[in-house]
């Protein structure tokens, strides 16, 4: 499917071709406020009114999905709970159930909830979601398991069977068994070859084979349909770095981060790069602003502190040393590391 719209450009190859596995979910920006309004109503799937048999949990269900689609969650858990009381096997229940959990942040919870799903009310949808969920919490053999028991009992093509084969070829990258995820992906491209999110993942797959030509193509189509993917922008940058071309390459990279300060792969590897090239500020501030936007990181702290003590911030590096240890008192690396530096400053 995708390899028969690979241009070559072997003249761009330079260097070994190795490369790190990632893939990652995309963000969206919106530029249309009605598309806006349809995907966040999209968020909360209208429940069948003809699945619910009881008035009082479909009056429950239909105020807890306004409630989720004004990200009220626990306030929906609280309704969702009441209606499971009264039914606890109730398909819409525990469907919305899990998807509130998922929107918590409560991935182990809604993983049972969605297991419980799957044995009342089997079907792919059911089996897609246990399978998912499987595969969120890294559990990749059993929802490779699951997403084929769901295969085997689709009757209608459904929305979700992108995600199944996506989802699947991710899991065949993760266990090396690259013919097998070209498949699945291939299957998910002919559902959706505008998907920017499958383009990543198709990039990701050829830099395991180390076919860059490929990758590149992939990751630029990528950038074509959405250009704030910044996990596309990080794949430009690897496969560019890969060509020998640095220039580009930490063009790509610092587009990453614009988009994403969170985006850690793409923050490492202008650590990685800033220190190997002279460019320590550079790689500073990316480090600095990642941390800045999330709760801790430790490894990254650690990054950070040996950058400063290189371009010799001794002072700021001392801060974040303070930082990382009122997180983890008992952080080895890092009391050894303020040891060194006190002892240095004093024979200074």
């Amino acid at each position: 499917m995708l390899e028969n719209q690979i241009v070559q450009k072997s003249s761009e190859i330079s260097g070994d071709h190795s490369g790190p596995e990632f893939v990652q979910e995309s963000t969206k920006i919106y530029f249309d406020p009605q598309q806006a309004i349809a995907d966040f109503d999209a968020e909360v799937p209208e429940v069948k009114e003809e699945r619910i048999t009881d008035p009082r949990v479909a009056n429950f269900i239909r105020h807890a999905q306004v409630l989720m689609k004004h990200r009220e969650y626990p306030l929906a858990m609280n309704l969702l709970r009441e209606a499971s009381n009264k039914d606890s096997k109730n398909p819409a229940t525990l469907n919305m159930l899990a998807n509130c959990l998922d929107k918590m942040s409560r991935s182990s919870e809604a993983l049972i909830v969605r297991k419980t799903l799957a044995q009342v009310d089997y079907g792919f949808e059911s089996l897609h979601g246990y399978a998912t969920s499987l595969y969120k919490s890294g559990r990749d053999q059993e929802a490779l398991d699951k997403y084929f028991e769901a295969l085997a009992v689709l009757t209608d093509e459904t929305g979700t069977l992108f995600e199944t084969y996506k989802n699947m070829g991710n899991i065949f990258v993760r266990q090396g068994d690259f013919d097998g995820a070209e498949e699945y992906y291939n299957k998910a491209y002919t559902m959706n070859p505008q998907s920017d999110v499958l383009l990543v993942n198709f990039g990701t797959l050829e830099v395991q084979r180390g076919d860059y030509d490929k990758s590149l193509y992939c990751f630029r189509k990528a950038v074509e349909i959405n250009p704030e993917n910044d996990k596309a922008w990080v794949g430009l940058a690897m496969v560019h770095s890969q060509f020998g071309d640095m220039e580009l390459a930490w063009a790509n990279i610092e587009t990453a981060i614009d988009i994403n300060p969170q985006n850690r792969t793409a923050v490492h590897l202008a650590a990685n790069w800033g220190l190997r090239d002279g460019k320590l500020q550079k790689a500073i501030e990316a480090l600095q602003g990642y941390l800045a936007s999330v709760e801790e990181d430790e490894d990254m702290s650690l990054v950070l502190i040996n950058l400063l003590c290189s371009a010799g911030q001794v002072d700021q590096a001392m801060l974040e040393i303070e930082r990382v240890l009122l997180w983890n008192p008992d952080h080895a690396e890092v009391r050894s590391l303020k040891k060194k530096i006190i002892a240095s400053q004093k024979v200074a």
